[in-house]
């Protein structure tokens, strides 16, 4: 269990540079971009879908780091002052959502990937790539996602049950 523990946090971890050197990227897109258009009149075809894909690609890569990190929001006011047991119920019942929305990534994502697959569907607009490419980070992103909160449910079950918590945030 540790190791698949370990191997969940450090997939997420590993996202956020991956997020970082799409967001670096782009940046750079975007001001080339900005640059072609206004100096050189001379915008490209396919630099405004592209900085769209990154943005969602970038969102959907994140989530499961964000989660690791407890990062999403939650109402700290009341949160903060229970214990450790009410915790892990407040977080044991926040994962049934989590997984939902996962699950939901997951099914829907991967079913408009098959069905992009199926079509050749290809992007209109200058790059002509496939859209199923584009489409392939929403069931990535629910299985990233997914995982880290088997790992936070499994957390949350010992420190309920036990009192203490099976693990520290930085293992």
């Amino acid at each position: 269990m540790y190791r698949f523990v370990k191997f969940v946090r450090s997939i997420n971890e590993t996202m956020l540079w991956v997020v970082g050197i799409i967001i670096a990227l782009m940046s750079v897109l975007l001001f080339y971009d900005v640059i072609a258009r206004y100096f050189f009149n001379n915008q490209t075809q396919w630099g405004y879908d592209l900085s769209i894909w990154m943005t969602g690609l970038s969102v959907f890569l994140a989530g499961g780091y964000v989660l690791l990190h407890k990062g999403h929001v939650r109402v700290d006011f009341f949160y903060e002052n229970f214990s450790e047991r009410k915790k892990s119920l407040v977080d044991l019942m926040t994962a049934l959502f989590i997984f939902l929305v996962a699950l939901a990534f997951m099914i829907v994502g991967g079913e408009r990937v098959l069905h992009l697959m199926e079509l050749g569907a290809v992007a209109s607009t200058g790059l002509n790539i496939y859209l199923w490419l584009q489409w392939l980070m929403v069931p990535i992103g629910g299985l990233l996602l997914a995982l880290q909160a088997v790992v936070d449910v499994i957390n949350d079950l010992y420190t309920f049950f036990t009192g203490n918590k099976l693990w520290e945030e930085d293992i």
